[in-house]
């Protein structure tokens, strides 16, 4: 076994070439397929780079439609606050290059999507959204460059929407954001 990471050429090798359709299922827009998926979702994975390189993957969530289309090219949803830590806002100021996981629960199927993102703090633009400045003090907007399906293999393998998986909190000793967070900070300040 290798202690270097695989080549490209390496890796096509030990897993071959994908079926003609899955290499060939995207495409640089929207089309109503997946214009109905965004729509649909209630819940994204966003992920930005940071000026070092690093990813830093963030989640968005809101009721389906919180993802407005604007066009069969961008799409735009309004921020809302959360934690303040402003992680994906700092990195798109160094890079905006971004990828997107919309995800529907009960749907074990992902729509991936990249493309470059810009924030704006326009109140004209976050009010015709149906935003408040003071709850939703910006609005991102994506050109989306490449939309794509993904399997459900992972979904499935993780049994993410079948209740029967899911764990109980307290029984399963599981931390809260709350422990956690004092954890880390207490393990990086020791």
């Amino acid at each position: 076994m290798s202690s270097t990471s695989l080549t490209a050429s390496q890796l096509r090798a030990i897993y071959g070439e994908p079926r003609t359709l899955v290499a060939e299922a995207w495409a640089s827009s929207l089309e109503a397929t997946t214009r109905t998926f965004i729509e649909a979702s209630p819940f994204v994975l966003l992920s930005s780079t940071n000026a070092e390189g690093f990813i830093d993957i963030s989640p968005r969530g809101g009721t389906p439609g919180f993802i407005k289309i604007v066009d069969n090219h961008s799409i735009q949803f309004l921020d809302q606050l959360g934690n303040r830590k402003l992680h994906t806002f700092r990195n798109l100021s160094d890079n905006s290059k971004v990828g997107l996981c919309f995800m529907i629960p009960g749907v074990k199927e992902v729509l991936r999507a990249h493309g470059t993102a810009k924030v704006a703090d326009n109140v004209a633009m976050i009010e015709s959204m149906g935003g408040v400045p003071e709850k939703n003090p910006v609005v991102v907007t994506i050109n989306l460059h490449k939309i794509f399906p993904h399997c459900s293999n992972a979904l499935n393998l993780a049994g993410l929407w079948s209740p029967d998986t899911w764990q109980d909190v307290k029984e399963g000793g599981i931390p809260s954001l709350l422990e956690m967070a004092r954890a880390l900070a207490e393990a990086r300040n020791a």
